[in-house]
């Protein structure tokens, strides 16, 4: 994401849905980009806030809280803009789109990953993908689509979907490991339907029906905002 972004010192990066602030934080340290950190639940901006402290980079981070579909800025405002398997967890995909096109500068660029349902399935093979996925995975229409009418063009489109596997297959190895440890603190029911969970998705990655995308994305100055 940082060479795709080009981010250096002089660089002001967003990231848009950043939770704890993974990987934003992570590649404000790498560059020494300034950082804006936007989520809606504060209790990750805190932590994320607190790790900037830790990493030694608190002078150049900002934390807002704000709806990824009503940003708070001025139209290009940032150099550099980041989300990581947002669009697939939020309802209003091409808004969201559209306010990342409005905010970014017109040299500026736009990467982010995202988990989608494999075009073409059949309606059982869909069902199952949609059980198994973040709760708005679903996209109508395709993000290509989404992307050109919200003004964006596509760079680069880099297939993330075996990386994903592994992160999933990491992840249960690693709930199995401490599976006592997962019952003592969520509960025995909790860490079960969790470690169940992630089982489940591995699944449906590991059968194609679900893959992960980087998106490389630049304005198309040619067209006015959406």
């Amino acid at each position: 994401m940082s060479q795709k972004l080009r981010l250096s010192p002089q660089s002001s990066l967003i990231d848009i849905g950043a939770g704890a602030g993974w990987p934003g934080l992570y590649l404000s340290s790498l560059s020494g980009c300034s950082l804006t950190l936007v989520d809606l639940p504060e209790t990750g901006l805190k932590l994320a806030a607190d790790r900037s402290i830790q990493d030694k980079i608190s002078e150049r981070v900002t934390t807002i809280v704000a709806d990824a579909a009503e940003l708070p800025f001025e139209d290009q405002s940032f150099d550099a803009l980041s989300h990581s398997d947002l669009l697939c967890c939020l309802f209003s995909k091409e808004k969201v789109l559209t306010e990342c096109r409005r905010i970014i500068r017109e040299q500026g660029k736009m990467v982010f990953s995202v988990i989608y349902i494999t075009p073409g399935l059949n309606k059982i093979d869909y069902e199952r993908a949609v059980l198994n996925s973040p709760d708005f995975i679903q996209a109508d229409p395709e993000y290509e689509t989404m992307l050109r009418k919200s003004g964006w063009h596509i760079d680069e489109q880099i297939d993330l979907s075996k990386d994903y596997q592994e992160t999933c297959r990491l992840q249960i190895e690693a709930d199995d490991l401490h599976q006592e440890e997962l019952i003592k603190l969520l509960g025995e029911k909790q860490a079960l339907d969790r470690m169940g969970n992630w089982i489940s998705k591995l699944e449906v990655i590991e059968s194609g029906l679900v893959k992960r995308k980087l998106f490389v994305c630049f304005p198309n100055n040619s067209l006015p905002f959406p």
